[in-house]
């Protein structure tokens, strides 16, 4: 009788397929990693038209779009000046039309959110907190920190602010400079369709932020200069933000939302008290380019290599230039 051998794999062998299956999954990894973001990329899309289907909604009730920030005559809280009157950013007034009532049923809108969150009404709190999957983009994780969570920040009080990634189109030009360029949406402006005579498909309505640290106000869905973008600037443009509260990792030159203080100083600073200092370009993480919605109701994706002309010219409502988006 002579025994059986039984041949297993040899340790080179072993590290043979070893190798194999490493190589296996570092060619895998990138195609599904591209196929969450573009999964990610699907749902953003979804969510700037769910926006825009929101403000068109506000506009057949209203017959123009809502305030960037400010009060207008027939709004929640209207009246009063400018320097007492409650500056609700446009994408709170949306909440009724985002089915959010059971948050709008508990705010009041006579509290002003542009001057002091000292002594904020409770419902006002639940607002101003209210984390809305419709308004945050699955592929930034910075937006669904609120600014100064947990006190972390403590320039207002520790008030926790939820933050969006989507931004209404004020136009060309510092939030509120003297010879700015006027986009849809403005200081106790919203738009109304006759006003957009470039045509609706030529217009932006809405942009991507990525809202950032969350020492950056940059978002927020309750400050005024919160859910803003301006058009100085082609998509993920790397120049620093003017933002009034800037985080000091935003801060950093190689940040992915980068801001700037007024006097220059990356990082963690005021940038001052009056708002004709802010300017925020469109970002987002999806590689390319930016999602946006225009004032047809449509979702375009615009990509970073874009004409600054062009993307000029879809940041005004009435600048009758003529041009071409193929």
């Amino acid at each position: 009788m002579f025994a059986t051998r039984q041949r297993g794999f040899t340790l080179v062998e072993l590290l043979v397929v070893i190798a194999i299956i490493g190589i296996l999954i570092a060619l895998l990894l990138p195609a599904v990693q591209a196929a969450r973001e573009a999964a990610r990329r699907a749902q953003c899309t979804n969510n700037i038209r769910q926006v825009g289907l929101a403000l068109h909604m506000y506009h057949d009730i209203n017959k123009q779009f809502p305030p960037g920030y400010g009060y207008m005559s027939g709004e929640p809280g209207s009246g009063g000046s400018k320097a007492w009157g409650p500056e609700w950013p446009w994408i709170m007034r949306l909440f009724p039309y985002l089915e959010q009532d059971a948050v709008v049923d508990e705010i009041d809108w006579t509290w002003n959110p542009g001057v002091s969150y000292a002594g904020v009404p409770v419902g006002n709190l639940q607002a101003i907190g209210a984390q809305v999957e419709t308004l945050q983009c699955p592929s930034d994780p910075t937006v669904s920190t609120p600014f100064d969570k947990q006190g972390a920040c403590s320039y207002l009080k520790p008030v926790p602010m939820a933050r969006t990634s989507y931004a209404g189109n004020f136009g060309q030009g510092q939030m509120e400079a003297v010879g700015r360029l006027p986009g849809v949406f403005g200081f106790n402006h919203g738009a109304r369709i006759g006003d957009v005579t470039d045509g609706t498909s030529h217009t932006l309505l809405t942009s991507e932020l990525v809202a950032g640290g969350t020492c950056s106000i940059r978002g927020s869905i309750s400050y005024d200069e919160g859910p803003v973008f301006m058009v100085d600037y082609t998509p993920n443009d790397p120049t620093p933000d003017l933002v009034r509260w800037c985080d000091a990792g935003d801060g950093d030159s190689a940040a992915r939302s980068p801001c700037v203080r007024s006097s220059g100083t990356l990082g963690g600073g005021v940038l001052g008290n009056t708002l004709n200092m802010i300017l925020h370009t469109s970002r987002s993480l999806h590689p390319g380019g930016v999602n946006s919605g225009l004032c047809d109701g449509s979702v375009r994706f615009f990509g970073d290599d874009i004409s600054l002309d062009v993307w000029h010219w879809l940041g005004t409502p009435n600048g009758a230039e003529v041009f071409t988006l193929d």
